[in-house]
Order: C-alpha cells, then structure tokens, then sequence
C-alpha cells in the first residue's frame, strides 16, 4: 500500500496537468460540444429541405432531388457513408454531431502550434457556444465546415514559413472549403493570397500553389459539373447568381434582424424586429475584436491574429452587401475567424485585475446563456415543423404510397426523399400549369401525390380527391388509373378521404 498509493496520486495528477494543458482543453471543448448539440438539438430532428438536397445525391432509398445552380458537392460526399446504407436521419445526426466535433478539434488544433497557450481552447469555446454552430452542428448543412476550414487555412498559412508539411494542410483546407461552397472560398483565398505575398519570406510560391491547388480541386468539379449538367460555366454561374439574388445590395438590417432567428429571412419568412439583446451581443464582437488586435498588437504578435480578423471581415462583405436576403448561417465562418481575436482579448483580460476578470466571466456566461437558449429555441421551433412532416409521411406511406412515385408542394424535397419518391418542392405557391417533371411522372404511371398546407391549390388540382394527413397537411391525388393500386384510405361523409388511425386533425 506504501508503494501503490503514490503512484496512483501521480498518475492522477499527470492526468489533470494534461487535462489542464491547451492540448487538453480544446479536445474537452470539442466533447462540450458535441454533448451540447446532443443536449440542445436532439437527433431527433427531422430533415430539412437542403438537407434532404444533400443527402439524396448519394442516398441507396431515394432518387436524387432536384439540385440548383448554386449548390456544390461537397456536403453530399460528406454524408454519402452514412446515407448510403442507411435512411435514418437519427443516424445521420449522431454522425455529424461526431464529425463536427472532431472538425472543430481539428481546425482550432492548427492554432496551437502558432500559440502554445490557451487561445486556442478559448476561441473553440467562443465559436462552439454560438447558436448557429450548435443548431447546424449535426445537420447536412456546409457553413460549419466552410468557417472550421478557413480558421485552419489561415493557421496554415502562418505555419507554412516554419514547415513545410503545412503546405498540404493549407491546400486540404481550401480544397474542403471550395467543394463545400466554392463562392466563399474563391472570398477567403484573396486575404490569404494577399499575406502570402506581403508577409512570407519562406515558401511563398509553394503557398500561393498551395491555395491555388486548394481552390482548383472544388472549382474544378464544379465547372466540370457545370458543363455535364446545366449548360456550361457561364450558364451556371448566371443561374446561381439569380437564384441567390446576387447584385448590390445591403443587407446589413436584415442581418440584423434575423440575429435570433428564423433561419432564412426570404420567401415571405417575417423576421421581425432587431432584438435588443441580439443586437448587444452582435456589437460586441467588433468591440471585443478591436481589444484583442490591440491587445495582440501590444504583445507583439498582432500578425496571425490580424490575419484571421480580416478574413472574417472579407468573407463577411459579400452577405452583408451582394446577396439580397439574410441567412444567419452565411456569417458562421466570420464568427469563427473573430473568434481568434476575440479569444486574444479573453486571454489578455484574465492576466489583469479582479474587476476585469469577473466582468469577462460575467460576458462569457452571458454569451452562453444567450446563444444557447437560441439554438434551444430554433430546434424546438424546427422540430415542431418537422414532425409534423413526419407524421405526413407515415400516412402517405400507410395509405400505401411507394416508389415509383412523385411528390409534389409544401416540403415536397423532404416528403420525397423520406418517402424514397421523386420530389419537387414549392415555397410560397404552386405553378399555374402542371411543371415538365409532373408532366413526365404522369406519363409514366407514377403515383403522384400533392402535398400542401397553408399555399393556394392550382386550378388543376382542385378536383382530385383530397386527404387529411396529419395537422395543416392535406394531399390531393388525382384519378387512378385503372391498373395503378388503390389507396388504403377509407372515406368519411362529405366525399373527402382520411388515413386510418389519423388522430391529428385540425
């Protein structure tokens, strides 16, 4: 007993002096992480629209859907492992809660070898405990993984006057970047093109083929795709363009508004008024920005720091003054950047006197009480909706609905791809006349389902037979075929239809 009990309190304590080394505390953030997405957002969150884009490019149950002009690859090869043998979305979620927790190790890892302290380890917990990068963490979706990527390039882009093999980290990182979206990489590689030329005296070249080869890897896939699938570059770049509402603009009040949600402030979507409370937190960042450039100016070693805030700030120009709508997530790789300098001036404060200690603390816990009851909030809000397109789901599929078959309305994408169907989905109202690829999947003997809620029915739909589904949701089906199967619904006085065992009607 002499002899064993010294050793297990040395073991202990060499455990908790790895625990408490930057290293250590980063991988703990990164476990924070994914427990918060697991905690906040629940697994059980059903698919949503883009989502349901992404995953049935590569998905073994349902046809691909409809894939637009501005869309790239890179999310969809992302989740082909999972939804190539699997149509659970509770999977998928668990998945990504573990790849986004292992991406921001990774990408904030890179720091660690610029500095050996804990900025680091404080930038992840700034960056992880904001709303968007808990609520997008463990969905399909590509913001995340463009805002990890470039707080990685830029860190490679410092080491590589010190090593070599940070060259490959440097073009991987802008290669991810571009396949997830191509735009906001071509945006990120000018900073870094920029210091490459005026800061590195080693490997400059190397780093500029480095962020060249990066680029070309998502770019040339894309224009590759862009010629096999919509016409050529041109014609892909002009159709990406009108569908995102591309031209001058300034978008920064609705920015502002849409601070605590909803998730996309177009299509009709209110967004409300500026939160008071948001907004405080939105100023903060400049303010806490300006402290830690300044903080790291003072220390002499404003230059990766400095690099990191205009890079946030240069990716951040385009959705604030080009793009015509806000989408809160199309600032994620900003908050991620200014976490760096923001985590400077955290840093920086806890050497200073008590009252400027407990004053940082308190703006912390404010932080992560604040962006942690928005997450909390979105996912309820989101999964409300999306349950109730479950419960839509399974009564098409009890009503007998199988492929090949076409959904078409209200979250058709989604309806579609959990149903294993062919989809074309509508947002605000549906087309006049039946589209081409309604049109083909009648021609062809598909069972086709209208799915809507709360839009205005066209004129040739108005006659079929119509069915509750589950809540606002309604199908309508036109007339059957003399050989195409019956649906399993019985019918209720009044000559409208209602899938057996439906309890949930309005």
């Amino acid at each position: 007993m002499t002899i064993t009990r010294p050793r297990v309190l040395s073991t202990v304590g060499e455990w908790r002096r790895l625990a408490l080394r930057p290293g250590g505390l980063l991988a703990l953030v990164s476990c924070l992480y994914g427990l918060a997405q697991l905690l906040l957002v629940s697994p059980a969150l059903g698919i949503g629209w883009d989502e349901a884009v992404y995953a049935s490019q590569f998905s073994a149950h349902a046809p691909p859907a409809v894939f637009s002009a501005p869309r790239a690859q890179g999310v969809p090869v992302l989740v082909a492992p999972v939804v190539a043998v699997t149509d659970s979305v509770v999977v998928l979620r668990l998945y990504l809660t573990v790849l986004s927790s292992l991406a921001l190790y990774g990408a904030f890892a890179v720091w660690l070898r610029i500095r050996p302290d804990h900025l680091a380890p404080v930038a992840a917990l700034l960056f992880g405990g904001c709303w968007l990068s808990l609520f997008y963490g463990n969905q399909a979706m590509p913001n995340g993984y463009v805002a990890l990527a470039a707080v990685a390039a830029v860190g490679f882009l410092v080491l590589t006057g010190r090593s070599r093999p940070a060259l490959l980290g440097l073009a991987g990182s802008l290669a991810v970047m571009s396949l997830m979206r191509p735009s906001d990489a071509l945006v990120a590689a000018l900073p870094l093109v920029v210091a490459a030329l005026a800061g590195l005296r080693r490997n400059r070249i190397a780093a500029l083929a480095a962020i060249a080869a990066g680029l070309a890897v998502g770019w040339g896939q894309w224009a590759i795709e862009a010629v096999a699938r919509f016409g050529g570059l041109a014609t892909r770049l002009r159709d990406a363009g009108v569908h995102n509402g591309t031209g001058w603009t300034v978008s920064v009040v609705e920015h502002a508004r849409a601070l605590d949600g909803p998730t996309l402030c177009r299509f009709g979507a209110d967004c409300g008024p500026v939160s008071p409370v948001a907004l405080i937190w939105w100023l903060a960042i400049p303010v806490m920005t300006a402290l830690g450039l300044w903080s790291a100016w003072r220390a002499r070693r404003l230059g990766p720091i400095a690099l990191a805030a205009v890079t946030g700030v240069v990716m951040a120009l385009p959705y604030l003054f080009y793009v015509d709508y806000a989408a809160p997530r199309f600032l994620t790789p900003t908050y991620a950047l200014l976490s760096l300098p923001i985590a400077e001036a955290v840093v920086t404060a806890t050497r200073l006197r008590r009252p400027v200690v407990v004053a940082m603390i308190a703006g912390l816990l404010a932080h992560f009480a604040l962006q942690g009851a928005y997450a909390y909030r979105m996912a309820a809000i989101n999964r409300q909706d999306r349950d109730e397109i479950g419960l839509a789901v399974q009564a098409l599929h009890r009503m007998g609905v199988r492929p090949p078959c076409m959904i078409y309305g209200q979250s058709g994408v989604q309806i579609g791809y959990l149903l294993g169907c062919e989809s074309q989905g509508i947002i605000q109202r549906f087309a006049q006349r039946p589209p081409l690829r309604i049109r083909q999947a009648l021609e062809r003997g598909d069972r086709l389902v209208v799915v809507y809620k709360n839009v205005r029915l066209p004129p040739y739909v108005r006659t079929w037979r119509e069915v509750d589904l589950a809540g606002r949701w309604r199908a309508r089906f036109p007339a059957m075929s003399a050989d195409a199967p019956p649906l399993a619904v019985p019918h209720r006085p009044g000559g409208r239809a209602a899938p057996q065992g439906s309890q949930n009607r309005p």
